[in-house]
């Protein structure tokens, strides 16, 4: 697990042995069982999280129902920068949807970590601007595109949670409803079928036919 720790920091920032060395004693990691809660809504958020393995899915409860608002995947910062800046309670909770393990940052201990190691301070940075850019795109999908362009976009960029969630949670996470998530994937289903024949049919067509003898 250390290796994969280290292998996910080189993609960002290199690596000295000794960066290495120290990073691994610093940054302590733990796995938590499917449907363990690592936040939840209410709570100061007083923890930043580096998903290693696994998958954590965010949702708020809505008049009694779950709304997923988003899910982290392999290679993903959890942060809830306005919980953990303003000291307020968080707005939503943090649920494992497989058994997950996390490296561990106490946010109050930054300041000494980035002390020690530079590197982690860089590559904080770093995170912090691509979890800034998802959730801007995520915005944007969900104000500019139809259902059906957000399903399509969600296949292309993520098929990994067609296999990893529950429907009812993809279409939360869409801001559907199950039943409109299958008219969609039906109608997709669909409508490759149909382009499918009609390519067979054109390839017929085009085909020369035998000269007589």
């Amino acid at each position: 697990m250390e290796q994969k720790i280290l292998d996910y920091i080189a993609k960002y920032v290199p690596l000295t042995e000794e960066e290495k060395r120290l990073i691994i004693k610093e940054l302590p990691y733990r796995t938590f069982k499917k449907g363990s809660h690592i936040l939840r809504q209410g709570q100061i958020s007083r923890e930043c999280y580096f998903n290693i393995q696994g998958l954590i899915r965010q949702y708020e409860l809505v008049d009694g129902e779950e709304k997923t608002t988003y899910f982290y995947s392999e290679g993903d910062a959890l942060v809830a920068f306005d919980s953990a800046a303003r000291q307020e309670p968080c707005a939503f909770n943090w649920v494992c949807e497989e058994d997950t393990t996390l490296v561990i940052g106490r946010l109050a201990q930054l300041d000494e970590a980035y002390a020690k190691n530079p590197v982690l301070e860089k590559m904080s940075g770093l995170f912090i601007q691509q979890e800034f850019g998802k959730y801007q795109r995520l915005s944007s999908s969900l104000l500019t595109l139809t259902s059906e362009q957000r399903y399509l976009q969600l296949v292309e960029q993520r098929p990994d949670l067609l296999h990893r969630v529950p429907q009812y949670h993809l279409a939360s996470y869409l801001g559907i409803k199950p039943e409109t998530l299958s008219r969609i994937r039906r109608r997709i289903t669909q409508k490759q079928s149909d382009a499918a024949t009609r390519n067979h049919s054109t390839t017929l067509v085009s085909e020369p036919k035998p000269k007589p003898k």
